[in-house]
This record gives structure tokens, sequence and C-alpha cells, in this order.
């Protein structure tokens, strides 16, 4: 399987997992450089009809803005889905509590 084919498969888990309650869209917090995350964010919504709503993080703070964002909101989430590449980041939200576990949704 490709790699962009195991991003869409991975996205399409993740993102229908976290909008049981978010009306057909959801907010994903990606460290993702742009270029390569839009493509195969729209593409997932043109197969999956859920509308992506990404914040991107800027080249100099890379995923560690995002972190401290996610920790800010921790008590009023607003993020759906964290997309990064970082282990050692999202530890460290694991370890803060800021991380919530999803299940699939029952059909």
């Amino acid at each position: 399987m490709n790699a962009k084919l195991q991003i869409i498969c991975f996205l399409s888990v993740a993102l229908l997992t976290g909008c049981s309650s978010g009306g057909g869209s959801v907010t994903v917090y990606t460290s993702q450089d742009q270029v390569y995350a839009e493509p195969i964010l729209e593409q997932f919504e043109r197969e999956a009809g859920v509308r992506v709503r990404a914040v991107y993080d800027s080249e100099a703070v890379k995923t560690v803005g995002l972190v401290n964002r996610l920790i800010a909101e921790k008590s009023h989430p607003r993020c759906d889905l964290f997309w990064n590449n970082e282990a050692f980041r999202t530890h460290q939200l694991a370890e803060l509590g800021v991380l919530d576990a999803n299940s699939p949704i029952e059909s």
C-alpha cells in the first residue's frame, strides 16, 4: 500500500471516529507541511463527505506551537485530530492527559 493511501486510510478512521457530534466537520491540527497535507485532506473531504478545517503550524515552531495550543485548550478541546510526526510531543500530550481515546462510531 503506498504512503498516500495509508495516510488517507488513517485519516478516514481517525476523523470519522472523532466526529460523532461534529455535525459533519472535523478540526485537524497538523504540523505536516501544508503543501503535502492539503491535497490529502481535500481528497478525504471528497471521499468521506466530511468537511475538514485544518490548522497548520508555522515552519519556525512546527509541532511545538500546536502542542502548546492543545495544552492550553485541554479543558475545552477544539481539535478532533492531531496529525504530527513527533513521538516525543505525542507522549508529552499523553502524559499531561491532553489526548483522548477514540473508538469507532457504532452504526
